[in-house]
């Protein structure tokens, strides 16, 4: 098969989406399948192994980390002519909930394909956590979605969600607590829970990797350092524990000079070093050698990319949001009593006090390997090929014609 993924944001660029489309590509690949992703141009891609120089990419907006772009028969037209010089699509996989959608629904339309929907982001917390004027912008959101995809009555972001739906043939989630908040909204389609999976080729190399010995446990904090994902609680949270143990942080960001900043104002400066961006290799090793893995974001992840990279390494994780806990081995989790920066503290003093103390570590999970979880994304490619067929006789999605 060819499939083309549609994504928000460029496929070289930081973040967990990227990282997913890159492994999901590449082990599509090796099934034998060929993968096309059309994504927004971005000025910076430190990530080039995630991304192919014949990807479509369409005209955006670089704001801070993040390409904004639009739909509308302009990116249409551009993106029918990259297309052309490449092999027949059989399924569009939309793997994006603003521009991304918006424009492979229409491709899909146009071309009478059969459509699957990874429903990535959680939009009441993501878009007011990168822009100002939340209200504005979903107004803005909500008259796209109405002009883009002809979606009438669109005035709430279950509304929103539901015009995806009804035109999708595959709905998934990448959580089980995600597929519960979309169901919240309406959506009566099956939804099809399918993770990120971590490279099974690299998980053997680095599950072989022996850990350093050391006299203080390394707490280990991975993932783009924004403000969303709330590295500050983090460093205040160890602060107030007073444990004796080293800090790791992996990843780079908008809100790294305000962490750095913040371990000297906490008086840990001495405990945490910032590695900035590596090599995903580098830090699945550093996860492997680490004593636990932590993640401070509360409420902002529709999964946890990082958390599941950990537990795939055998590696504790303590993470505030209990939601995505809900999705790891219990043997693996530790997480705080409420979402407050005591509760927080005191979660990792339990940790160092007892589960460090007592130096047994779980075998490493294999529920989120890669090859099993595209073994199930070829089943609901081929599914959502046989749902398009079925419905073409009740409704002609190709012969849809969005608004300009």
């Amino acid at each position: 098969m060819h499939i083309a993924f549609f994504s928000d944001q460029h496929p070289a660029t930081l973040g967990g989406l990227q990282v997913s489309l890159g492994l999901q590509r590449q082990h599509l690949e090796r099934l034998g399948h060929a993968v096309t992703v059309c994504a927004p141009k971005s000025k910076r891609t430190p990530s080039p192994r995630y991304s192919h120089a014949d990807d479509v990419s369409v005209g955006a907006i670089q704001v801070g980390e993040h390409s904004f772009s639009l739909a509308g028969a302009r990116f249409d037209d551009a993106i029918d002519r990259a297309f052309l010089r490449k092999p027949t699509v059989d399924c569009v996989h939309v793997q994006g909930d603003v521009w991304g959608a918006w424009n492979g629904y229409r491709f899909a339309a146009r071309h009478d394909l059969p459509l699957v929907h990874t429903m990535h982001t959680n939009i009441e917390v993501g878009l007011p956590a990168i822009l100002p004027f939340p209200r504005t912008v979903f107004r803005l959101l909500y008259l796209a979605q109405r002009r883009f995809l002809d979606a009438a009555d669109v005035r709430s972001i279950a509304d929103y969600t539901r015009a995806f739906a009804d035109r999708a043939d595959v709905i998934i989630a990448p959580s089980t607590h995600f597929a519960e908040r979309l169901r919240g909204y309406g959506i009566d389609e099956d939804i099809h829970v399918l993770p990120t999976g971590v490279d099974d080729a690299l998980l053997n190399i680095v599950r072989q990797t022996p850990r350093a010995p050391r006299s203080r446990p390394v707490l280990l904090w991975p993932g783009r350092v924004s403000q969303e994902k709330r590295i500050g609680d983090f460093l205040e949270a160890f602060a107030r524990s007073g444990v004796d143990a080293d800090i790791q942080v992996y990843g780079a960001g908008s809100d790294l000079a305000h962490a750095r900043r913040k371990t000297v104002e906490l008086g840990i400066s001495q405990c945490v070093t910032f590695y900035g961006a590596v090599a995903h290799q580098s830090v699945l090793w550093a996860m492997r050698n680490a004593d636990a893995v932590v993640q401070s974001s509360v409420g902002y992840e529709t999964q946890g990319l990082t958390v599941y990279e950990a537990v795939s390494v055998g590696t504790p994780v303590i993470l505030r949001d209990r939601n995505i806990a809900h999705d790891l081995p219990a043997e693996f989790r530790h997480t705080p009593s409420d979402d407050s920066i005591d509760a927080f503290a005191e979660t990792i003093r339990h940790f160092v006090a007892h589960e460090y103390s007592r130096g047994a570590r779980p075998r490493p999970s294999e529920k989120f390997t890669q090859s099993r979880l595209t073994a199930q994304a070829e089943d609901l490619y081929r599914e959502a090929q046989t749902i398009h067929a079925q419905r073409r006789h009740v409704e002609r999605i190709g012969g849809t014609q969005y608004a300009a």
